[in-house]
């Protein structure tokens, strides 16, 4: 499937077969990603604000790993919004509002956006217990 800058604002993607789709850019603002596969799906720049990926497999960033492979943290940030960090093979993924990216792209997000007011700090110190959780959840070897 090639699902190029698609506008899928709001949609119903409960259980959807994503696989290997080209969601470059998208607009999934709001979207039900429930349950849905998006194993090799390019999520790269996707506008995924409000979007539900709980139980997706996204194996695009990643396959999920470990015996916690999400946390969530909420409220946090200037819209007091849900930080979820997601363990995957493939390293750490974050997704909090309209970002979806690694830590270090994050960590440039956080710097460009909030330099060092208190959302900054607050995501920050987010960062050090998600760090620790994957420390203490993720088995050795993978």
């Amino acid at each position: 499937g090639h699902v190029e800058a698609a506008s899928m604002d709001g949609a119903d993607l409960r259980g959807a077969d994503l696989r290997g789709a080209n969601l470059r850019g998208a607009d999934l603002r709001g979207a039900d990603l429930r349950g849905a596969d998006l194993y090799g799906a390019n999520l790269y720049g996707a506008d995924l604000c409000g979007a539900d990926l709980r139980g997706a497999n996204l194996r695009g960033a990643g396959k999920l790993i470990g015996d916690r492979p999400i946390i969530q943290i909420s409220p946090i940030g200037s819209r007091s919004d849900f930080l979820t960090a997601y363990i995957t093979d493939n390293g750490i993924f974050l997704k909090t509002g309209c970002f979806f990216g690694t830590v270090e792209n994050f960590k440039s997000a956080i710097k460009n956006t909030h330099g060092d007011n208190i959302h900054a700090e607050e995501y920050t110190a987010a960062l050090t217990l998600i760090e620790t959780h994957v420390k203490i959840y993720t088995p050795k070897g993978e």
